[in-house]
């Protein structure tokens, strides 16, 4: 009887080792928390279910920006989202993820309405994209959720280089509390309507008294943009290396092509890869880069198209995540 015990254990342990070492295979994980950052926004961590995890040291890669795949088990489909960088205190093995509720995402409509202690099945990591060797500068276009990946790109850069975060949000629940750098330093940026955004924009307000109305009162993002900032300013010579501007539809405020310009323009001349990231939903990465292509079965980047194509990049690399 106790070795029998002792092979169903063997064939058990046997069976988790094999699924670990295949990132093709579903893992169960448990949903431990659930935080509302706006009314469609949410913030999930989870737990491995059954003490197999998906590699941590493969999920946050320094170099890397990494996804996992979620299944909806239902329609057996799957939607990834990328991995939120850790903060003080997470253990490894619990990730986090930033996740909309799409109006017709079955992914993430299934996700929203799942209880909490609900097991969800997650595969991967994948990497959407590897940062080169010698970055020393990015600038990030970040559209809604696509501040995912801009946060796990700033982890890395703020070593060695500057980066300049340029986040648009339909709404400011999405956004609640943060504060532009350039603004707060008086270096104001120009504002403008950004042409993938259907509708007419609004009449802005003092920027003074959109940032007042809200200034304490921070949500779980902005929250870790900050730290990272405040992090970065102790550790590297007390030099700004993350700087973050806030763009808000409902407020009339939108990136412009001569924001972007101004600041591929007059960014220091350094040896090193000078990167131009966008990412967000697919109008906003078309409207700003051009759509991405698919070839061979796979997405790829395509031709450089949109408004940045249009413009003096003075050598910047464009990557559409």
């Amino acid at each position: 009887m106790g070795c029998t015990r002792f092979q169903r254990h063997q064939e058990e342990l046997a069976e988790r080792l094999a699924e670990a070492r295949d990132p093709a295979d579903f893992v169960k994980y448990t949903l431990a928390k659930r935080e509302n950052i706006s009314s469609t926004l949410s913030m999930f961590t989870l737990k491995p279910a059954q003490g197999l995890a998906i590699d941590a040291e493969q999920l946050y890669d320094p170099r890397a920006i990494t996804s996992v795949q979620f299944k909806q088990p239902q329609l057996q489909i799957a939607q990834s989202y990328t991995v939120l960088p850790r903060i003080a205190g997470q253990p490894p093995e619990d990730p986090r993820f930033l996740i909309r509720k799409e109006e017709k995402g079955e992914v993430s409509g299934y996700l929203h309405r799942l209880a909490i202690g609900s097991q969800i099945e997650l595969r991967g990591p994948s990497v959407e994209y590897v940062l080169p060797e010698g970055v020393t500068d990015v600038v990030f276009l970040a559209g809604g959720t696509g501040i995912a990946p801009a946060l796990q790109v700033a982890e890395e850069v703020g070593k060695d280089g500057i980066m300049h975060i340029l986040w648009a949000n339909r709404k400011r629940e999405d956004c609640r509390g943060g504060k532009s750098d350039a603004r707060s330093a008086s270096a104001s940026l120009s504002w403008g309507a950004l042409p993938w955004v259907s509708r007419p924009m609004t009449p802005m307000t003092s920027l003074d008294g959109m940032e007042a109305c809200t200034q304490n009162v921070h949500h779980d993002i902005v929250n870790q943009l900050e730290s990272m900032k405040s992090r970065e300013s102790t550790e590297f010579d007390s030099k700004k290396t993350l700087l973050v501007e806030y763009y808000v539809d409902e407020w009339g405020s939108f990136i412009r092509s001569a924001d972007v310009a101004k600041l591929l323009e007059t960014a220091p001349r350094k040896e090193g890869a000078r990167l131009i990231l966008v990412s967000g939903p697919e109008g906003f990465v078309s409207h700003w880069a051009g759509p991405k292509e698919w070839s061979g079965g796979r997405e790829v980047q395509g031709p450089l198209g949109g408004a940045l194509a249009t413009l003096d990049l003075h050598g910047w690399q464009v990557v559409k995540l």
